[in-house]
C-alpha cells in the first residue's frame, strides 16, 4: 500500500516520532510518503528513510476563502491520485480537517491519530459538515475513554482503536553514568501544559534545601509559544542559572537522556508520552505527574514516583526519595525497563498500526 503521513508542523515532538518509528519500521511493507507545510527536521529525518517528500500548507477549508480552499483541495486530490494514496495518516485533528472533503469521493482511507485531548467545541468545528474518517488511533485507554463520546456522536460510522505508543528498546538502553552532581532532566516541548514552571520551582525548593544538582531542560518551543526566554528569566529570578541549562530541540535525545540521573515529567495534562517510555526502557529513576495516560506505563512505587500535578513540592520530594537512596530505588528503574520491554515496545506498537492498515 501507499501509505501518507499528514503533519502541520514540521519539527519533531511526540507525534512526530511516533510517526518516524511507523515509517522506519513498516516501510518495508508500505510505500511511505510524508506531506507537511515546509521542510524541517521531520522531513529531513523521513528523507533518511527513503520517505517520498511533499510539501502543502495544509490550508483550512473555509467559506470565507473560497479559491484557497479549492486550491488546496485540488492540491490534495493531485496527491492521492498521482501517488496512487491508499491511507491518509493524519497526525491530528487539523490535518484531517484539510484532507478530509478533498478524498470524500476517492478511494483513500483517512485515519487520524489522537495523540492528546481536545474539546467538543473544536471537534465540531473540524467535523462538521465534513467527510468522516475511517477511524481514529488513540494513544492511552484514558484518551480514548474521555473523547470517544465526542467522535462518535460526529463521526459515528468511524472505527475506534488505542495502541499504546512504543518504543525501540534495544536503542534506549541503559548506560552506567558518573556525574560529578546528579542531573536531573525534563524533556518536553516547551508549552505551559509540560510543566517546566513547576520544574524550576522544584529546583528551588531542593536548592534551598542544600542539594547540588544540575538541571536539564531538554526541548524548544515547538508550536511557536516564545517560553524560552520567560523560563529563562525564571531561573535567573530563583538564582538557578548556573544550575539549569537549557539544550532546545535535540535530534538526538537518546544521547542526553542517558546522561540524566532523574527524569521529570511534570505535565499538567499529557496522553501517553514517548520520553516516559524512552526513560523507562533506559532504565532511570522516574519523578512524575500522575495525569491522564501515564500511569498505564507507570506504576507509582514500583517502576517509578507518581505525584499530583501543579505540585514542585511533591516534585522535590520524589526526587530528595532517588537521591537521598539511589540504591534502594534501583528497583523502580529495572522493573520500568521489563515493563516497556513487555507491553510497549517498538515492535509490538508497529504491529498493531500495521494490522489497522491491513483491516483498511
Amino acid at each position: 500500500m501507499n501509505i501518507c503521513f499528514i503533519h502541520n508542523v514540521n519539527v519533531i515532538g511526540g507525534a512526530e516520532r511516533v510517526s518516524l518509528s511507523i515509517m522506519r519500521n513498516v516501510s518495508a511493507k508500505h510505500n511511505m510518503h510524508l506531506v507537511s507545510p515546509k521542510k524541517g527536521q521531520l522531513s529531513d529525518e523521513a528523507r533518511k528513510l527513503g520517505v517520498k517528500q511533499h510539501t502543502h500548507d495544509l490550508a483550512q477549508p473555509e467559506l470565507t476563502s473560497p479559491f484557497k480552499t479549492l486550491g488546496s483541495r485540488l492540491k490534495w486530490r493531485k496527491i492521492a491520485t498521482h501517488h496512487k494514496i491508499d491511507i491518509f495518516h493524519c497526525a491530528d485533528l487539523l490535518s484531517a480537517r484539510s484532507v478530509l472533503n478533498a478524498t470524500r469521493s476517492l478511494n483513500v482511507k483517512v485515519i487520524c491519530h489522537i495523540h492528546f485531548p481536545f474539546s467538543e467545541e473544536f471537534a465540531n468545528w473540524v467535523f462538521n459538515n465534513r467527510a468522516q474518517p475511517h477511524g481514529f488511533i488513540f494513544c492511552s485507554e484514558e484518551l480514548q475513554n474521555t473523547q470517544a463520546t465526542i467522535l462518535q456522536k460526529l463521526c459515528p460510522s468511524s472505527k475506534q482503536w488505542v495502541v499504546h505508543n512504543g518504543v525501540d528498546t534495544e536503542k534506549f538502553t541503559p548506560l552506567d553514568i558518573k556525574n560529578p552532581k546528579p542531573k536531573v532532566g525534563i524533556i518536553a516541548n516547551l508549552q505551559f501544559r509540560k510543566g517546566h514552571d513547576d520544574f524550576l520551582e522544584m529546583a528551588n525548593i531542593l536548592s534551598k534545601e542544600g542539594y547540588e544538582l544540575n538541571y536539564e531542560i531538554i526541548g524548544g518551543d515547538i508550536l511557536q509559544e516564545p517560553r524560552e526566554h520567560l523560563l529563562k528569566e525564571k531561573a535567573i529570578e530563583l538564582g538557578l542559572q548556573d544550575q539549569v541549562s537549557f539544550h532546545g530541540q535535540i535530534s538526538d535525545v537518546k544521547s542526553i537522556l542517558q546522561s540524566l540521573d532523574v527524569v521529570v515529567c511534570a505535565s499538567h495534562e499529557e496522553a501517553f508520552p514517548i520520553s516516559i517510555l524512552e526513560a523507562m526502557s533506559c532504565e532511570k529513576y522516574i519523578v512524575s505527574t500522575n495525569v491522564n495516560g501515564i500511569p498505564e506505563a507507570m506504576i507509582d512505587k514500583e517502576t517509578g514516583i507518581l505525584v499530583q500535578p501543579f505540585k514542585p513540592d511533591e516534585l522535590a520530594k520524589g526526587v530528595k526519595l532517588i537521591v537521598d537512596d539511589p540504591i534502594a530505588c534501583t528497583e523502580y528503574a529495572k522493573k520500568a525497563r521489563d515493563r516497556v520491554i513487555k507491553y510497549f515496545s517498538e515492535r509490538y506498537f508497529n504491529k498493531k498500526i500495521d494490522d489497522i492498515y491491513n483491516s483498511l
